[in-house]
């Protein structure tokens, strides 16, 4: 396992560069992202509840999944802990999306790899801002500072809920484009044999 410090710097700075220079997101929010994924890091891999993976293959396929699951039991188990009911809605939505991508590669796991950075670091990272989003709100903070950390928060919380639905998206695109094309080919062949009516998208616009 790499050094914590080294590691929680590099995934900090790995989603400051993804969110600001790739997804077009404003600096200042990028910087709070990075600062969130550099906090959160930290506190994962200073607690012993869960496994942090160097590397996934699918070797370690079933311990990465089986991990997975107790890191998504937790988030589910925080929400009625939380008391922001915008953070808890957040919370049940990432959960779901979650135990979706669980699911699809618990069926398929030569997918585990596509999909390293989701177990290896946004999973975990997000873990640890729940952990500390309850830790400061169990504080009753009514300070400034508190309150822009639990803004903050949400906004972090909404990017990740919409990170891991594209995540999902992404594990069926190929399945996507294959069962498309699946059915272009057949409505063909049924075509030809006189039995379909249906007319392809390029039937369509010749």
């Amino acid at each position: 396992m790499k050094n914590k410090e080294v590691l929680s710097g590099i995934l900090g700075g790995s989603f400051f560069a993804a969110s600001f220079l790739a997804v077009g997101i404003p600096i200042i929010p990028s910087i709070v992202v990075g600062a969130f994924a550099f906090l959160g890091s930290e506190l994962v891999m200073s607690k012993t509840q869960f496994v942090v993976f160097d590397k996934i293959d699918e070797k370690n396929a079933e311990q990465v999944l089986n991990d997975a699951k107790n890191k998504n039991k937790y988030i589910l188990d925080m929400v009625p802990k939380i008391d922001d009911e915008v953070v808890q809605r957040y919370l049940r939505s990432i959960n779901s999306t979650t135990a979706k991508i669980i699911s699809t590669v618990s069926k398929n796991k030569n997918k585990i790899k596509q999909t390293q950075k989701f177990w290896t670091y946004y999973l975990p990272i997000t873990v640890g801002i729940v952990q500390k989003y309850d830790e400061i709100e169990n504080q009753r903070l009514s300070s400034k500072d508190a309150k822009d950390f639990f803004e903050k928060s949400r906004e972090t919380l909404e990017e990740i809920d919409k990170s891991f639905k594209k995540i999902l998206n992404n594990l069926y695109e190929s399945d996507i484009e294959n069962a498309t094309a699946d059915m272009k080919v057949l409505n063909t062949i049924l075509k030809s044999d006189g039995f379909s009516e249906l007319n392809t998208k390029e039937d369509n616009n010749e």
